[in-house]
């Protein structure tokens, strides 16, 4: 997926009622309208000097409240699941599955927002605004950095992470649809011989 280029909207949206919100409340506004969704993806993952480290693709549902799945198909297989209660991350060809508490895991990105009314969990996030994306950042030191959301008319467009390290993930979203979704988007059962790794506290 290559970078895409962000197109200012500003005069659409001082044209708008929302302009006049905050940022936050804007785009809560937004995500609101879109308790659930799912969409195909394509992702690139580039260093400092826009260096392509990775590239894939897959599938993404979610669902308000805290729940989603990230279906990796392309080049390897692999899937992170949330069921609202707990986060498996599987890996087929290992024949594996780590499972870990949902509050620990959620609290370390701003992705987990996009499932989430939480006000404790945005109060976390400074959130700014151009045209019709919004990029978010922790207050406090986290694994990722900043987060941008963009959108195309009602749909998200696309999704840019970037880490510690500089390293940038960016999600391009096609086929994009809103809800309602089968909850058993977000049921995992490990397949026999799974070896399972439970983090949770007990």
């Amino acid at each position: 997926m290559m970078k895409k280029t962000m197109i200012s909207l500003a005069v659409a949206t001082l044209a708008s009622p929302m302009a006049l919100a905050a940022p936050q409340d804007v785009l809560q506004a937004r995500l609101a309208q879109l308790p659930e969704f799912e969409a195909r993806f394509s992702q690139v993952v580039t260093d400092t000097d826009g260096t392509v480290l990775q590239t894939g693709e897959g599938q993404l549902a979610m669902a308000v409240p805290n729940r989603f799945s990230w279906h990796q198909s392309v080049p390897d297989e692999s899937l992170i699941l949330s069921d609202g209660d707990a986060i498996y991350l599987y890996d087929p060809l290992l024949e594996q599955v780590s499972i870990y508490s949902l509050t620990e895991t959620t609290a370390q990105t701003p992705l987990s927002l996009l499932s989430s009314n939480d006000s404790e969990a945005w109060a976390a996030y400074q959130v700014s605004q151009q045209g019709e994306c919004f990029t978010l950042t922790p207050k406090a030191a986290e694994n990722v950095q900043s987060m941008a959301i963009c959108f195309d008319g009602e749909a998200i467009e696309s999704l840019a992470l970037v880490d510690g390290q500089q390293v940038k993930t960016t999600m391009d979203l096609t086929q994009f649809q809103s809800g309602p979704l089968s909850s058993d988007r977000f049921h995992f059962a490990p397949p026999d011989g799974t070896q399972v790794d439970d983090q949770r506290n007990p």
